[in-house]
């Protein structure tokens, strides 16, 4: 059997005889960018469910609650009477955030004191609980300064002047890049890149695992036909993958892209080499599917943690920053986001050509395990046989 017929009998397998290959290529980074795409889609968190303790029920005071009920990032569900009763909606998760004001509101603010109004907001959800610290602070703030300005105008300052005596720092906000902070364009490329990994990683290792049970079929084609063989169809169709799942995320969920696409075919291929030569040495350990798919699916969640897709490397501790150079998921991940929203990547040719070194020597180890287990296996069976 030639070359070219060992790819032809490679493909059948992927695509006729085991299509699940194919459809660990294509479908596990395409299913987790459209389910979480979907989650992530409309870039904002809304209506969150709140209670407001009204204390002091006088005019400013309802003020401030018209103030929250105005905002759409809070849906008030509900006025307790009591502490005890707006903790009850805590307690509930009926509401993810309570706000108390207190009963000598009015009269601190127009008796020339400050007037602390307490928010309470759940820890259990970080998304909901960052939207409900920051819109409650842009609310009061707002607030702060509408009410100072007519205070201080009621004194007899001009209404311009007072607004600059109260607030005399006009305070403005950019975010660059990312400027609606959405979780839609920091999280979810990154975990359909995850799960790009996981889909080649289980595709390679069932078409690895799968020779080494039919070991005497290409008994006689050199270790390194055979491997290459093999492997190029994963590592063309895992490629038009990546293309394909950055196509969806763009087109639509309009995620941006930036950078040139020169950068990300370039990261794209040293990223699959680098995957399929990891799964292929792993599998070439393993004497089942399953066993090999315990193996990587207990590598994922790690190699995810630590890519530094979600947590920042700077931020980690030595142990867990050694720990991540070991992953291929850290060469891509974060130089994939930069480059989707930035443009640009300052590691990207250093990854890249980690990568490729990576890649290589694994795909050579897997070669070279290949040679050496089919030697062993072909005379365990041709003893059997004479035996």
């Amino acid at each position: 059997m030639n070359w070219l017929q060992m790819v032809k009998r490679e493909l059948h397998q992927m695509l006729r005889k085991d299509f699940r290959r194919t459809n660990f290529i294509f479908g596990a980074s395409l299913a987790y960018l459209i389910i979480f795409g979907l989650l992530y889609g409309p870039h904002i968190v809304k209506n969150v469910p709140i209670v407001i303790y009204d204390e002091d029920q006088t005019k400013l005071s309802r003020t401030l609650v018209q103030a929250f009920a105005d905002s759409e990032r809070f849906e008030i569900v509900g006025q307790p009477s009591s502490t005890e009763e707006m903790e009850h909606y805590l307690h509930e998760q009926t509401a993810y955030a309570a706000i108390d004001i207190p009963p000598d509101f009015s009269r601190n603010i127009t008796g020339d004191k400050s007037s602390q109004v307490l928010v309470i907001a759940s820890g259990i959800n970080l998304v909901i609980t960052n939207t409900i610290t920051t819109t409650a602070q842009e609310i009061l703030g707002a607030f702060n300064q509408q009410v100072s300005a007519k205070l201080v105008e009621a004194v007899g300052l001009p209404e311009t002047l007072a607004a600059h005596k109260t607030a005399p720092i006009d305070f403005s906000l950019r975010v660059l890049n990312n400027p609606t902070l959405s979780y839609l364009n920091f999280f979810v490329i990154g975990l359909a890149m995850a799960a790009f990994q996981q889909g080649i990683f289980l595709a390679v290792g069932a078409s690895i695992i799968s020779e080494y049970q039919n070991i005497r079929e290409l008994a006689s084609a050199h270790s390194i036909k055979v491997m290459t063989a093999k492997l190029l169809p994963y590592f063309v169709f895992a490629t038009i993958s990546f293309f394909v799942t950055l196509l969806v995320a763009i087109e639509l969920f309009d995620i941006p892209c930036r950078g040139d696409i020169s950068n990300l075919f370039f990261l794209s291929i040293a990223f699959v080499l680098t995957a399929i030569g990891f799964s292929s040495v792993v599998a070439s350990f393993c004497d089942s599917e399953i066993t090999y798919t315990k193996l990587s699916l207990t590598y994922s969640i790690p190699a995810f943690t630590l890519s530094g897709y979600i947590w920042p490397l700077a931020s980690m501790d030595p142990f867990s920053q050694t720990i991540a150079y070991v992953f291929p998921l850290f060469y891509l991940s974060d130089a994939l986001r930069d480059i989707l929203l930035t443009g640009q990547s300052p590691l990207l040719y250093r990854n890249i050509m980690v990568l490729v070194v990576l890649g290589v020597a694994l795909i050579s180890l897997a070669t070279w395990i290949y040679a050496k287990r089919r030697h062993k296996l072909t005379n365990n069976q041709a003893a059997t046989i004479t035996g």
